[in-house]
């Protein structure tokens, strides 16, 4: 039993301790002002609301949706999105998505688009968004 929870605990630390380097190192990039990949789920209007898993290709001039999913492949790519405002997901959204995730809504060339990322990427995403909208 106390070995299962060493275990667990260990895990666990290990899994922050990725996570939080990987969140470091993309903060240093974009301080640098290089594109970075912030991961994400979209919600296209094109399929029907369903969240598709991909990321967001962030730079100082860019925001380009990169799917990492054949669904999100065969959606057409967003384009101009403007930022339209964040909300924090509904209990039902909390399933599909991370609930601790925030949503970023946008509107873009193809209707109205859903971005949900985590809190750590958030501030990359709503600066490209801001940059392209003034730029």
């Amino acid at each position: 039993m106390i070995t299962s929870v060493c275990a667990m605990a260990a895990g666990g630390l290990t899994t922050w301790l990725v996570v939080s380097r990987r969140a470091r190192r993309r903060d240093e990039r974009a301080a640098r002002g290089e594109v970075i990949e912030v991961p994400c789920m979209l919600r296209h209007p094109a399929r029907r609301g369903r969240w598709l898993r991909g990321r967001m290709a962030v730079g100082p001039s860019t925001v380009a949706w990169e799917p990492r999913t054949r669904a999100g492949a065969e959606a057409p790519v967003p384009s101009a999105l403007r930022l339209v405002g964040t909300r924090a997901p509904s209990w039902r959204e909390g399933l599909r998505v991370n609930p601790r995730c925030t949503i970023v809504a946008c509107d873009s060339s193809v209707g109205a688009v859903e971005i949900a990322v985590m809190p750590h990427d958030l501030g990359h995403l709503l600066l490209a968004l801001e940059r392209t909208a003034t730029g």
